[in-house]
């Protein structure tokens, strides 16, 4: 929304200065076109929220307004002007404005090339997934424009002398920002992000089936660990949560067991029920309410049945004919060979060494 709000105020006043409809708001006085460098840290935090979910505000981001703040105060400042400050006299602006874009433009290509562009586990809502990875190059790519834009312009005003502003060649800036917001008129489902939300994206995968075949794939999904129908208190948050999210539930214990048996997930020792939320993409509310009330047992022991029954069909491949219990410990994730062997004995009633001799035999 401040995107948006402050791309739509800027052309306002340019567009209204330059046609004589007012006289009050200048685009030509300089220095306040400094504060529309807000866009930058602006996109970036937009891409991070679109990809990660995260409250809507968080006061740390306000260190991004840091560097902005600085150049508006020394070009207040006019006995500065003349300081080391301004070595380069007036084009010190334009490679501090310039290093200060380019910046936010690599850590954006950073984070989308990292959550977005090459992510190949995201195991839910492929359609949408989809949806947010085309939407990102396409309006990164029109960041990158309209970043050259104001590079030229800056570049031009400082070396002609005009007074700093931006407009230059801000009708090519103006034609780049429609074609994102036109894109974003046409597929609003954009703006919602990576994070399934509640019920309302998973729809994007959804079809309708009849209670004979839902009977069907709850059958072929839930094991002797998961529970379908629980009773929870009405007036309770937990009830509100189960409201929204009751007919993912199976689509839920499927991927979490496909997370365990095929993606192999608590191979990894720190594995915990947000880094599930995260890898499928949903919150991690979702998965403390699955485990919580239609699992059997605690994410806890579901993760050390897990590493046991990979350890189990390591066994059985004939990983220990050149490998030692302690790397199966390791390679399974446990942080030693005692809880290893603790969790597996408790499991198999039998000791690892114990267990591969009767497989041997």
């Amino acid at each position: 929304m401040l995107i948006i709000s402050v791309i739509s105020f800027r052309y306002f006043f340019h567009g209204s200065y330059d046609l004589g409809l007012q006289a009050v708001l200048k685009p030509d006085s300089g220095l306040y076109s400094l504060l529309f460098l807000i866009l930058a840290p602006s996109l970036y935090l937009y891409y991070k929220h679109l990809v990660n979910q995260k409250k809507a505000y968080d006061s740390k981001d306000l260190k991004h307004l840091f560097f902005i703040i600085f150049l508006y105060l020394i070009n207040s400042i006019e006995v500065l002007h003349n300081s080391f400050l301004f070595y380069f006299g007036a084009m010190t602006n334009f490679y501090l404005i310039s290093i200060f874009v380019i910046f936010y433009l690599v850590i954006i290509f950073n984070l989308l090339k990292k959550e977005v562009w090459f992510r190949k586990n995201l195991l839910l809502n492929k359609h949408h997934f989809n949806l947010v990875k085309n939407w990102t190059i396409y309006f990164f790519v029109i960041n990158i424009l309209c970043s050259i834009m104001v590079f030229i312009s800056l570049y031009t005003e400082f070396k002609t002398g005009e007074k700093v502003s931006g407009k230059t060649m801000a009708v090519f800036s103006m034609i780049f920002w429609l074609s994102a917001f036109f894109k974003i008129l046409i597929s609003p489902e954009i703006l919602y992000g990576l994070p399934i939300l509640n019920k309302t994206l998973l729809k994007f995968n959804e079809t309708p089936i009849n209670k004979k075949e839902r009977v069907t794939l709850v059958n072929n999904v839930v094991g002797n660990n998961w529970v379908i129908e629980v009773a929870i208190k009405e007036d309770s948050q937990d009830h509100r949560l189960q409201e929204n999210i009751r007919t993912n539930i199976v689509s839920y214990i499927k991927e979490v067991d496909k997370l365990s048996t095929e993606k192999f997930i608590f191979r990894s020792q720190k594995v915990s029920q947000s880094d599930i939320a995260e890898t499928l993409g949903v919150p991690t509310s979702h998965i403390v309410y699955l485990f919580k009330y239609h699992s059997k047992i605690s994410f806890t022991e579901y993760r050390k049945n897990s590493r046991i029954q990979d350890a189990l069909k390591l066994i059985e491949g004939g990983f220990l004919n050149t490998e030692t219990f302690e790397s199966l410990a390791y390679k399974t994730g446990f942080a030693s060979y005692n809880p290893f062997f603790i969790a597996f004995k408790s499991i198999t009633t039998y000791s690892p060494q114990d267990y591969n001799k009767v497989k041997k035999e």
